[in-house]
C-alpha cells in the first residue's frame, strides 16, 4: 500500500475511534475510494482526494451512530501512536510531520518523532540540517547525547569539523570539552596544535588554565591566520 495512503487511512480510523471487524471493512472502503480517485485524477495526495482526516472521520462517526464522546474520540490504540502529516508540502517534503509510533519515521521540514528526518529534526534518533535528540547527525548544527555535524556540535559525545562542545569533544578546528581534541583545543584534557588545559595537555602551543586570553590568542592566530573576528571573539570567549 501507498505509504501516504496508509498514514491518512490509520488517521481516519483512529479519529473515528472504532475496531474491529468494521474498522477492516471501513479501511477498505477508504482504499478503494483512494486508489479509484488517484486512477481518475492521477493525484497522489490522499488529502486532495478525500479531505482532511477528520471530516472523513466525522462523516463515518455520523453515519455509524456514534456519539462525539471527548473520552473515545482520536484516541490511539496501545502500541500504535498518534501521527500527524501536513499537506503543505515543500520541495515534495511535508512542512510537519509528526510520528509518535514506537520506532516511527518522520520525514518532513520540520520532523518530530522516533526517527526523525528533516530540515529541523527532532527525535530519539535526529538526522537534519538542523538536528536535535539523543542520537543527532546535523549538516550545520546537532544537539544530543551523541552529535555529529559538519559545523557545530554540542552534547556528551560532541563530534565535528568546525565546533564542537561537550564531554568528549572532537573537531578540526575548535573542540572544548572534559577532553578536547582539535586544532584549537580547550577542556580539561586537551589534544590539539593550540592546547589550553587544565589537567593535562598535548600540542605546539600549550597553555594551563587560567591562561593569558593574549598569549593563547596569539598563539591561535599563527596556527589559523586567516580566522575570521567572528571566530576569533567565540575563542575568545570560551577561554
Amino acid at each position: 500500500m501507498n505509504r501516504e495512503f496508509n498514514e491518512y487511512i490509520n488517521m481516519v480510523i483512529n479519529y473515528i475511534g472504532i475496531r474491529g471487524r468494521k474498522e477492516r471493512e471501513i479501511r477498505e472502503d477508504l482504499l478503494s475510494s483512494l486508489i479509484e480517485k488517484q486512477q481518475i485524477t492521477r493525484e497522489s495526495d490522499p488529502y486532495i482526494l478525500l479531505g482532511e482526516p477528520e471530516e472523513i472521520a466525522a462523516e463515518f462517526r455520523e453515519n455509524l451512530g456514534i456519539v462525539n464522546d471527548t473520552r473515545n474520540y482520536y484516541r490511539p490504540r496501545y502500541g500504535y501512536g498518534y501521527e500527524y502529516v501536513s499537506k503543505t508540502k515543500i520541495f515534495g517534503l511535508p512542512l510537519f510531520h509528526m510520528n509518535c509510533k514506537p520506532m516511527g519515521v518522520a520525514k518532513g521540514i520540520f520532523s518530530f518523532g522516533s526517527i526523525a528526518v528533516g530540515v529541523f529534526s527532532f527525535g530519539a534518533i535526529s538526522v537534519g540540517v538542523f538536528s536535535f535528540g539523543a542520537v543527532s547527525l546535523g549538516i550545520i548544527l546537532a544537539i544530543a547525547g551523541a552529535a555529529f555535524s559538519g559545523l557545530l556540535s554540542a552534547g556528551g559525545i560532541a563530534i565535528s569539523y568546525g565546533l564542537s562542545i561537550g564531554g568528549l569533544a572532537i573537531a578540526k578546528y575548535i573542540a572544548v570539552g572534559g577532553y578536547a581534541s582539535a586544532d584549537i583545543a580547550i577542556g580539561g584534557v586537551a589534544k590539539g596544535i593550540v592546547s589550553v588545559f587544565q589537567q593535562h595537555g598535548t600540542g605546539q602551543y600549550m597553555f594551563k588554565a587560567p591562561a593569558s586570553e593574549d598569549q593563547v590568542m596569539n598563539a591561535v592566530k599563527q596556527v589559523h591566520p586567516n580566522l575570521g573576528k567572528t571566530l576569533l571573539s567565540l575563542i575568545r570567549s570560551l577561554l
